[in-house]
């Protein structure tokens, strides 16, 4: 494929931004899902929080010339956004990060939904971390395809949805005693 038409497709691919939770637990399995999705004929726009994007652009280094890896032929940017926290600030302190998010994402995110740099052309679908949910409306807003992933195990979803249940049903108490 010439240069011309291999620029030509990635404009014309779908075009999804990823948004997970900045965890390890759930950065790792957006990045599969970045890596299933490319393998499918995606763009993909990785956003992590810059306090982790760091520790992203050091394993996509050293993927980068695996065969096969969601990072070769440039279907794949990472973009980092501030949280809003000082570098100070203790990231593991999750109400703080939580709410901090909440006010200095959305703006950024905006930013890189109306953009179309990147060689990768405009988003065309979000995927974000269920914890991330908030995200969803500036998706909405403009009228792309989106989704919220749960990025934990299915057993933890299970007990969250379903403790309500549980505890009316008299199998715990308020604490999770039997």
């Amino acid at each position: 494929m010439a240069a011309a038409d291999a620029g030509k497709a990635a404009h014309t691919a779908p075009h999804a931004l990823l948004l997970p939770y900045p965890a390890q637990g759930h950065v790792i399995p957006f990045m599969e899902l970045a890596d299933r999705l490319i393998d499918r004929g995606f763009a993909v726009t990785f956003v992590n929080t810059e306090f982790n994007h760091r520790r992203v652009v050091a394993a996509a280094a050293a993927a980068a010339g695996a065969p096969g890896s969601a990072f070769a032929g440039g279907r794949l940017r990472l973009v980092a956004v501030a949280d809003g926290m000082d570098d100070g600030e203790d990231h593991d302190d999750f109400v703080r990060l939580n709410a901090c998010m909440q006010e200095a994402i959305p703006p950024q995110l905006d930013a890189l939904l109306d953009a179309s740099d990147g060689g990768l052309g405009k988003v065309t679908c979000v995927v974000v971390d269920v914890l991330m949910a908030w995200a969803l409306d500036a998706a909405n807003r403009r009228g792309l395809s989106s989704a919220a992933l749960w990025a934990a195990s299915a057993a933890v979803l299970a007990v969250l949805i379903g403790a309500k249940d549980l505890i009316r049903d008299g199998v715990i108490d308020d604490d999770g005693e039997s």
